[in-house]
């Protein structure tokens, strides 16, 4: 009987003892691996792993083993992208970065919402010293819009290689409340006609005799009356050339 007992445990301590041998060949290898966003992962059996990706942040956790990018770093990190109308004919377009490696610059796009495609507008250079840059950079464009329906943006971030990728893309609304009004002094007038308008940028005027006949064409910006000389005579109609609308009946003596 103290024969079979002597028996049992040598062989309990036998294999508890081999349950505690770990091989070179199993370490660090009875896990999984990925591929996430271009970032290459490899974690052992029991660890977690979380990447949360938005706006070039990472976050990780449970990682042993190194991770790589499979094509290279990303280019830009915590690219933020706003825009916001500031006034009846302008959008401000503001955006920043993280940190930027080898960075070329952004293609400001825009696309209406009656056209089919983007347009680049403008282009703005890295701010970063040869693209760069492991501090945050602010940047900033105004574009003309005076575009009455709403307004697509969106920015594409080149590398210096030529690879590129697009940033979120924002809507802006137009300003359909915008009042543009008209305004000619004296009438009648015995000599010069002055003329002004409020809520445009630029624009054309527009001078019709009685008989609907065009006599004279001139630019005429916000806040800044012209003069309308040399007309004979008579009554005529002044309008906007994009407010048709939009009309002032003069006299002239």
């Amino acid at each position: 009987m103290k024969l079979l007992f002597f028996l049992v445990t040598l062989l309990l301590c036998f294999f508890l003892s081999r349950a505690q041998i770990l091989s070179p060949l199993v370490t660090n290898s009875s896990g999984s691996s990925g591929t996430v966003n271009n970032i290459y992962f490899e974690f052992n059996l029991g660890e977690s792993f979380t990447t949360t990706i938005g706006n070039g942040t990472f976050i990780t956790q449970g990682l042993l083993q190194p991770i790589t990018l499979a094509q290279g770093p990303l280019p830009v990190l915590g690219l933020e992208f706003n825009a916001k109308r500031i006034n009846n004919s302008k959008v401000q377009l503001d955006w920043k970065t993280v940190q930027e490696i080898d960075n070329k610059g952004f293609y400001v796009e825009r696309k209406k919402e009656n056209e089919i495609n983007f347009t680049q507008l403008h282009f703005v250079k890295s701010a970063a010293p040869s693209g760069n840059s492991s501090l945050p950079l602010n940047y900033s464009h105004i574009d003309a819009n005076d575009f009455s329906g709403k307004t697509y943006y969106r920015l594409k971030q080149e590398d210096i290689d030529g690879k590129f990728m697009y940033s979120i893309v924002r809507l802006v609304n137009g300003n359909n409340g915008k009042v543009i009004s008209m305004k000619a002094w004296p009438i009648p007038s015995t000599g010069p006609v002055n003329i002004s308008a409020e809520g445009i940028e630029n624009d054309v005027l527009l001078v019709f005799d009685n008989n609907g006949r065009l006599m004279k064409q001139l630019t005429i910006t916000a806040q800044t009356p012209v003069q309308l000389t040399g007309l004979a005579a008579g009554t005529y109609i002044v309008k906007l050339g994009s407010q048709k609308e939009l009309y002032q009946k003069i006299i002239v003596q």
